[in-house]
């Protein structure tokens, strides 16, 4: 799932670009589920593969990071058979799909896209919540926007079938030719059993909203990583963006990391960071984040498939500060900092 004043700095990119690593598998990529069969990529070149120098997570069984890290000191890196899962957002999520798709579409064998109900709420149950939080006029103004673009996924992606602006992150999987599963537990038998079958390796969240338990991490060799909306160690939990605006910070940023037992607790791969400026909307964040974490992903996967993994991150809990849903009281405290929704 995703959610200081610590500030971390960014991690620079190293090797090759998230753009250079896609050009390289795209002429002969794995079998994906598309309509068309897809030739298997060959072998890419090892990479020197350097040892941290500290453990990134001291005392953690589940460590996934090994078998990257293990294939390409083995000189075995290649595309991984990955698997994505998605929050159902109209706004901003599309196109970071599409920025992964683009590169990836060939190895990715299926899209899971996952409610925008927060925690253990309803949808419904999240709405109510959220027009408490906002008050009438962001809210309306936010559900106005979510209504147009339903309408505009539904008439243009649906009943016309054009990809050509994709309005939902099902239609950007159309695109490219990957298929949407529909599931409610990704942690079922069933849906771990279909994941087998696809011979999944890799999984990356982005944003998803469901909690991935011990058997679906125990079965994905390459593990799980989630894209979350802040500094890890800090801001954990939900509405990251809000959170970092409400305590007045001068920096946000996107962390991908790997998932674990605890909420946003694993081990960070790729880090983010951007600058906050008085002018600044919550709109303005949640779209700059957005943006980062389109670039966070590319690189988190060329790093753990090329098994480049040597500068993993600690993301230690007792640094963490942990977040739920905004009262009325904290966005009086968000506006007195001088800051709006939009």
């Amino acid at each position: 799932m995703s959610a200081g004043t610590a500030q971390v700095a960014e991690t620079s990119a190293r090797g090759s670009t998230p753009e250079e690593a896609g050009r390289q598998g795209s002429a002969s990529r794995e079998a994906g589920s598309g309509p068309t069969e897809r030739a298997s990529a060959p072998t890419r070149a090892s990479v020197p593969v350097r040892l941290p120098e500290r453990d990134p997570a001291p005392g953690e069984t589940e460590r996934p990071w090994e078998t990257a890290r293990e294939a390409g000191a083995d000189g075995k890196a290649r595309p991984l058979k990955k698997y994505v899962f998605i929050q159902n957002d109209p706004f901003l999520l599309p196109k970071v799909l599409d920025k992964y798709l683009r590169e990836h579409a060939g190895s990715t064998v299926g899209v899971n896209i996952q409610s925008v109900a927060q925690g253990k709420r309803t949808v419904f149950q999240t709405a109510m919540d959220l027009l408490k939080m906002y008050g009438p006029w962001y809210f309306q103004w936010k559900f106005r926007r979510f209504i147009v673009k339903k309408l505009q996924g539904k008439i243009v992606n649906g009943v016309l079938g054009s990809t050509r602006v994709c309005h939902t992150v099902a239609a950007v999987a159309k695109k490219y030719g990957v298929t949407v599963d529909e599931s409610a537990d990704v942690n079922s038998e069933s849906f771990r059993a279909m994941l087998r079958e696809r011979g999944v390796e890799f999984i990356v969240s982005i944003s998803g909203t469901q909690l991935y338990k011990k058997a679906l991490r125990q079965q994905t060799p390459y593990g799980i990583v989630n894209c979350h909306g802040a500094l890890l160690p800090k801001y954990r939990g939900l509405m990251p963006s809000f959170w970092t605006l409400a305590n007045d910070e001068k920096r946000g940023g996107v962390s991908v990391h790997y998932v674990d037992r605890k909420l946003d607790n694993g081990p960070i791969v790729v880090q983010r960071s951007y600058g906050i400026h008085a002018h600044d909307t919550l709109e303005d964040i949640m779209a700059r984040g957005k943006d980062l974490a389109a670039e966070a992903i590319l690189e988190c996967v060329r790093k753990v498939e090329e098994g480049d993994l040597g500068d993993l991150m600690p993301n230690p809990e007792a640094e963490q500060s942990h977040f739920s849903m905004p009262t009325k009281a904290d966005v009086k405290r968000f506006r007195r900092a001088g800051h709006r929704f939009f």
